[in-house]
């Protein structure tokens, strides 16, 4: 595999800091994350880690969590490495990626200023409110990456003045 999705790095990287998971564990773990790309992927898991599986980065070992049987995933030494190379790769780390917001702003100027100043003062208030959200209990780190995110939004919300 030459580079990895980021939606298969992430389960990748869900599978190993777990050390080792179902692929139910995985779609909730994603269904819970606040961001809407994240939990909206949630179903998609299960083929997703499959094909993972199929593709020797992930090994399937059999288990039972009382009479229920589960199959749990495991990274290969494959699998490991593949994680790292996408961990590691600080080119598509930093780059654009999808912004719904982003997106939205390149185009405001097809509606009327007071809608795209109702638009922008709402997009600041939900910011907030999201801010104020706990998000990822008993993960500290998570939660902190997530605070420090939304605290850069809304710093760059208020640079935005100048498409008043």
């Amino acid at each position: 595999m030459d580079q990895l999705s980021d939606l298969a790095g992430a389960a990748l990287a869900e599978i190993a800091a777990r050390g080792g998971a179902t692929s139910y564990a995985v779609a909730n773990a994603f269904a819970a994350s606040p961001s809407e790309f994240w939990s909206g992927s949630a179903g998609s898991f299960y083929p997703l880690i499959k094909r993972l599986a199929a593709q020797g980065l992930l090994e399937a070992c059999d288990g039972a969590t009382g009479k229920r049987r589960h199959v749990e995933y495991h990274l290969t030494a494959a699998g490991r490495e593949v994680l790292d190379k996408w961990l590691l790769d600080a080119r598509r780390a930093a780059g654009m990626g999808f912004d719904p917001l982003r997106t939205r702003l390149v185009y405001l100027d097809q509606v009327a200023p007071e809608q795209r100043d109702a638009f922008l003062d709402a997009v600041r208030a939900h910011t907030a409110e999201l801010a104020a959200k706990p998000v990822f209990p008993g993960k500290p780190v998570h939660q902190q990456i997530h605070i420090s995110w939304l605290a850069a939004r809304a710093r760059w919300l208020a640079m935005l003045d100048f498409l008043r």
